[in-house]
Order: structure tokens, then C-alpha cells, then sequence
């Protein structure tokens, strides 16, 4: 009886290190944008739109910290370009129990030019905080709002230099 009680204690013994993989759409508000070639007295802020689908796969630890890595795609509007960032991601959440829990995060990139379509030579860095809501014991959903800023090399455009662009945005997305 010692023994089973013993394997039992053992088998309930949760790990310390769970995978967790997170996947979003994202909407951002860009509140101001300028060439870096440019001064910023020059040129007007406008009322662009990005958006972004990411996913990013990474371990959580005791509970309440996550590490994860992974790549999005993001495409804003006014000023038209597709970047590709790769992501560092990194979480707190409010409870050792992913499920219905408050996170904040900080999420950064580089990104990265696939071909001549995409923009790349950059970075992107989001921070934000969000709440998870359980849908069963496989799916959860996420929402988190967010600032974002973002800077595009545009080096083969007819306006060369550094597109900076910083916003507010929303994501929506879902944790298998």
C-alpha cells in the first residue's frame, strides 16, 4: 500500500516544462509613421491599418513563464509592403493554469526578405497584455491588446530609407 500511494504522488506530480503554441490574427491602428530620411515635422501621420498572422511554439515553465520562438506575416495598407518577422516571445501569465488566465508578453523580430515581394531588413516588437479563455481540455482562445512598433528597410523603393511605424492593435487567436 506504501508503494502505490507512493507511485500514485509521483504520477500526479505535474512537470515543471509544458509546451505551449500559440497562433493570431492582428489588427493594428498605425498612429504615426515617417522615413527616417525624412524629418518628422515634414511628414503627417495617416490613419494606415496593419495586420498580422503569427504563430509561435515554445515551452512553459513552472507554470508561469513561457519562452517561445516562431514567424509571422504582417501587411500593412497605406504604405503597402509584406514583411516576415521572426519572433522571440516572451509571457507572464497570472496562473499556473493556461486555461482562463491573464498574460502580459513582449515579442520582438527580425525580419527577414523571402524574395522581391517582401520587404525585410527591419524589426518588429510588439507589448501587451491578454486574457485566455478555455474552450475544452484541447482548445483555448486569447484576446490581448497591444503596442506595436515596426521598422521596413525599403532599399528597392523610390522612397529609400527606414519606414518606421508605431500603433495600438488587437489580436484574436487561439492555443492548441
Amino acid at each position: 500500500l506504501n508503494i502505490s500511494v507512493f507511485v500514485y504522488s509521483q504520477q500526479n506530480k505535474k512537470n515543471r516544462i509544458e509546451y505551449i503554441n500559440m497562433s493570431s490574427l492582428s489588427v493594428t491602428k498605425n498612429t504615426e509613421c515617417y522615413f527616417s530620411n525624412f524629418s518628422k515635422d515634414s511628414i503627417k501621420s495617416f490613419d494606415g491599418i496593419g495586420f498580422d498572422i503569427n504563430t509561435i511554439h515554445g515551452a512553459k515553465f513552472f507554470g508561469h513563464f513561457s519562452i517561445s520562438v516562431g514567424m509571422g506575416l504582417d501587411w500593412n495598407i497605406n504604405k503597402t509592403f509584406l514583411s516576415t518577422p521572426l519572433i522571440v516571445d516572451l509571457r507572464v501569465f497570472s496562473s499556473k493554469n493556461t486555461d482562463n488566465s491573464l498574460f502580459a508578453f513582449l515579442q520582438t523580430g527580425q525580419n527577414i526578405k523571402w524574395s522581391n515581394s517582401f520587404n525585410g531588413n527591419g524589426t518588429a516588437s510588439k507589448l501587451g497584455v491578454g486574457a485566455i479563455f478555455s474552450q475544452d481540455e484541447n482548445i483555448s482562445y486569447f484576446f490581448d491588446i497591444y503596442k506595436k512598433s515596426k521598422q521596413i528597410d525599403l532599399i528597392d523603393s523610390k522612397d529609400k530609407g527606414n519606414y518606421n511605424i508605431s500603433g495600438f492593435g488587437i489580436s484574436l487567436g487561439i492555443i492548441f
